[in-house]
């Protein structure tokens, strides 16, 4: 790592390098210089088949730091492609101080969609589909629940299709330790996954990821809409099926090409057991319904 961070021509000579613990897709690193903290990774194996594309993502992550809602970008790491971005001040909640700062988070987000497209593409009921044939080809077969999600997921495009919404630039992964927060403001952080995607997918990745409950969700869509419709309320739901959807087909592929020491298949099973139970709500076929009309 010290040859990699000396090699980029980013830091100079004096430059100290430590380990940043998190994350289950790359090795993060802290490099130290006289002008500043700077985070630098190591990618995990193959993570192209992960969605991955890092020229789109320092497009959606140069952009976040231009609205003022992610970290400087520093450059990009030479040989190894990923980038460099400062280190900013900031803690993790748990869920209720959390939701106490929603009204902060749900503003970043909405900045980031509305700020034009982005040249990459998230279209989630394509990326669990390549998460299959991707694990396959890689010698891990998707579980059986694999089929039966995949029908639901089907049924959910087409209704959201009767009503379509234009898709906007999304991190699509707002899982809470993407979130920062200091005393004044609000970071997000790590744009590997951003792209063009539907609005809902971005609320309910946040919602479920963060294990809110109605009263947040509806708190959630009202800062966002302005209000709770039938149609909103259907979509967000349904599209927290298609982010667990999503998380376990991603982990499954992990399960190919991860050399890191995380239990992929437990992830897996976790995830796709949450999808099956919300796909399996006695609500599920009103959702559709529902979710087949404009917002109004």
């Amino acid at each position: 790592m010290e040859r990699l961070v000396r090699a980029s021509g980013l830091f100079g000579e004096d430059v100290r390098i430590r380990p940043l613990h998190g994350g289950i897709t790359n090795r993060n690193y802290v490099a130290t210089t006289d002008h500043g903290e700077y985070v630098v990774r190591i990618p995990g194996e193959r993570t192209a088949l992960l969605g991955i594309d890092r020229a789109y993502e320092a497009e959606a992550a140069m952009r976040a730091a231009d609205l003022g809602i992610g970290p400087a970008v520093l450059g990009m790491l030479k040989n190894v492609g990923t980038l460099v971005t400062e280190v900013v001040d900031g803690r993790h909640l748990e869920p209720t101080p959390f939701a106490e700062r929603l009204d902060d988070v749900v503003d970043l987000v909405h900045r980031f969609h509305d700020s034009g497209p982005l040249a990459g593409a998230f279209p989630i009921h394509r990326i669990v589909e390549w998460h299959a044939r991707d694990a396959s080809a890689h010698g891990v077969m998707a579980p059986p629940s694999y089929e039966r999600l995949h029908q639901q997921s089907r049924r959910i495009e087409a209704a959201f299709g009767r009503a379509p919404m234009p898709t906007v630039p999304c991190h699509n992964d707002l899982l809470p330790g993407n979130i920062l927060f200091a005393d004044d403001r609000v970071w997000l952080l790590d744009f590997e996954y951003a792209g063009m995607n539907d609005v809902f997918f971005d609320l309910a990745n946040l919602s479920v990821n963060s294990e809110f409950g109605p009263e947040t969700d509806e708190h959630l869509l009202t800062l966002y809409f302005g209000a709770v419709s039938k149609s909103a309320w259907a979509r967000l739901q349904l599209m927290k099926m298609m982010s667990e959807f999503r998380e376990g087909m991603w982990a499954v592929v992990q399960q190919a090409i991860s050399t890191l020491d995380t239990d992929f298949v437990s992830y897996a099973h976790e995830r796709l057991g949450n999808c099956e139970r919300l796909a399996g709500r006695p609500e599920f076929e009103n959702w559709l319904a529902d979710a087949a009309n404009p917002i109004s």
